[in-house]
């Protein structure tokens, strides 16, 4: 144990010394990067003020250049004056020449005298001129000087200013770099200072461990030492006790020394036992704290992995979150983009212009005598319910303010509905009890279409069809005659529609209290008659230029057309 404990403390104070010679290497590199970052600093400020010395050398050579370009186009504007005047002169001359020539030929030889005297004037005043000629060469000669020089100037500041551009593109690209370095450098920076942190973490950690196994090995120190002094003990009184046996045996007859020596024996064997059994005991507590105190400190390094694995799980955490929000903007921003394009790539088309009112259907043909008497109410009200169900031919309303519109709708539909709840219970009741109603004959009609889709419909319209299938089956001739007999007479189920008529016909009167518009509705549910087919409104317009929804109409449309024959035949019998 004592091995095994001296090597693991040899290890953890290699690991400790390890951890403080890093440590300290860790901060003697950060003391270098401190110095070069403070070093490059130094360079950049004298960088640039090197840079403002050559901004303001070039300021000044820009300065002297422009002056010198001035005084250059001042002396150009005056040569050309110059040499303008002296061109004139010249031509005058010429022409003087020219004049004394053809006066000359005219004068005779007397005025020859007088005409050398005037030459010789005339050269006299020519040398003049060609003294004020040659003192403006003299002039321009000068000026021509002071040009090449300034010209030579001007090549030398352009020279110096292209050599400070070169210079300070240079020092720009320096200070990139440097400004690269130290963004490289403060990274790093960044990076060890990180590192010192994990590592004084983890140091913190290794001394604490270290101590706590200290604390171990004098713990178990002190027991050793306990236990040696107990064992001295033992060693003494068992020497104690066999010197005061020997004396006994010695002292005493056999059979009492034996007896004495029994009970001794016992005593002593019961003694032993149980200090046997207090040795046990603390062998046991002693082996339990030693298993304890290595899960203890398992326990305390998983719990300092845990917080620096939560640390690390916050920074990724935080690196999600803002990924997270960069890609919902991104999305964002790609939905916009491509509602953008969808717009671009397709352009709102124009409102289609609405289509023309159908024609009005032409009237129904006579129904045949037996029909007529034979015919059923129900069907006629079966026809009602799908002409009400069916959008396409329901009663037109006038467009004017939703409001209105709103509520006049709400009242003729709750009306609509209560009445025709009402009827079919009262029809269903009366089916129930028994009585019968009269039988429905029809004839085969070619013309009706199959009827692809079925509207939906109520459970209690449902039923009622359930019923009529029913009474299709050929009807017998007792039925026949009892329904030609009640022909005359009204049946029970107009009677309760008539007597809801007056209900219907209120909500009506409401509605156009209501709305300013005028709306046809029928008098009672069994007053097909009355309901013709009027132009579509906007509204019905827009639900059939919907694309989803045209195939429904015109199956709603093919089934109207197919049941529309019952209730005008029911209606006119």
């Amino acid at each position: 144990m004592a091995t095994s404990e001296e090597k693991r403390m040899e290890n953890i104070a290699k690991l400790s010394s390890q951890a403080i010679q890093r440590y300290e290497d860790l901060q003697r590199e950060n003391e270098r990067t401190k110095t070069q970052c403070v070093r490059l600093q130094t360079e950049r400020d004298d960088a640039l003020k090197k840079l403002q010395d050559f901004e303001r050398v070039s300021h000044k050579v820009i300065e002297e250049v422009n002056c010198i370009q001035e005084n250059l186009e001042i002396e150009k504007t005056c040569r050309q004056s110059v040499e303008a005047l002296a061109s004139k002169l010249n031509c005058q001359n010429r022409s003087l020449k020219r004049k004394s020539m053809l006066y000359l030929a005219q004068l005779g030889p007397e005025a020859l005298t007088e005409i050398k005297l005037e030459d010789d004037e005339d050269e006299e005043a020519d040398d003049e001129h060609a003294c004020t000629s040659i003192h403006c060469q003299k002039v321009i000669a000068g000026l021509r000087e002071k040009l090449g020089q300034t010209l030579e100037e001007k090549k030398h500041v352009s020279s110096d200013l292209e050599a400070t551009r070169e210079n300070l593109s240079k020092t720009r690209d320096e200070l990139l770099t440097e400004k690269h370095d130290n963004t490289i450098l403060i990274a790093e920076n960044v990076a060890q200072k990180k590192l010192l942190a994990k590592y004084n973490r983890v140091s913190h950690f290794a001394v604490e461990e270290f101590e706590v196994l200290e604390e171990t090995l004098q713990l178990e120190k002190d027991l050793r030492s306990e236990a040696e002094k107990f064992a001295r003990e033992m060693l003494v009184e068992q020497k104690k006790l066999k010197r005061q046996s020997q004396i006994i045996l010695q002292s005493v007859t056999p059979n009492e020394t034996l007896e004495r020596a029994l009970r001794e024996v016992a005593q002593l064997t019961h003694s032993l036992e149980s200090q046997k059994l207090m040795h046990q005991q603390q062998i046991q507590e002693m082996e339990q704290k030693l298993l304890s105190a290595p899960l203890q400190k398992e326990v305390a390094a998983l719990q300092r992995k845990v917080e620096l694995l939560e640390e690390e799980k916050k920074e990724y955490w935080e690196r999600c979150t803002k990924a997270e929000t960069d890609a919902k903007d991104m999305r964002f921003r790609v939905e916009e983009l491509k509602k953008n394009l969808q717009q671009a790539s397709n352009p709102v088309p124009a409102p289609a212009p609405p289509p023309p009112p159908p024609p009005p259907p032409p009237p129904p043909p006579p129904p045949p005598p037996g029909l007529s008497l034979s015919s059923n109410p129900l069907s006629s009200l079966l026809s009602m319910l799908r002409k009400k169900k069916d959008p396409s031919t329901d009663i037109p309303l006038v467009a004017q303010d939703s409001a209105v519109k709103d509520t006049a709708k709400d009242t003729v539909k709750d009306s609509e509905k209560d009445v025709k709840q009402q009827a079919v219970d009262e029809m269903m009741e009366r089916i129930k009890k028994g009585i019968r109603l009269r039988p429905v004959g029809q004839t085969p009609s070619k013309s009706r279409p199959p009827q692809r889709e079925r509207l939906p419909s109520s459970s209690a319209i449902q039923e009622l069809r359930g019923i009529l299938n029913t009474f299709k089956q050929p009807v017998q001739a007792e039925q026949n005659e009892a329904g030609l007999q009640r022909t005359n007479a009204p049946s029970e189920l107009e009677r309760v529609l008539l007597r809801r008529r007056g209900v219907l016909q209120n909500a009506q009167d409401n509605s156009e209290e209501v709305s300013s518009t005028t709306q046809q509705f029928p008098s009672s549910v069994l007053d097909v008659s009355r309901v013709k087919k009027q132009p579509m409104t906007e509204q019905d317009s827009k639900n059939q230029n919907l694309p989803g929804d045209t195939k429904p109409d015109q199956s709603s449309k093919n089934h109207k057309s197919s049941v529309d024959s019952k209730p005008n035949q029911g209606h006119k019998s």
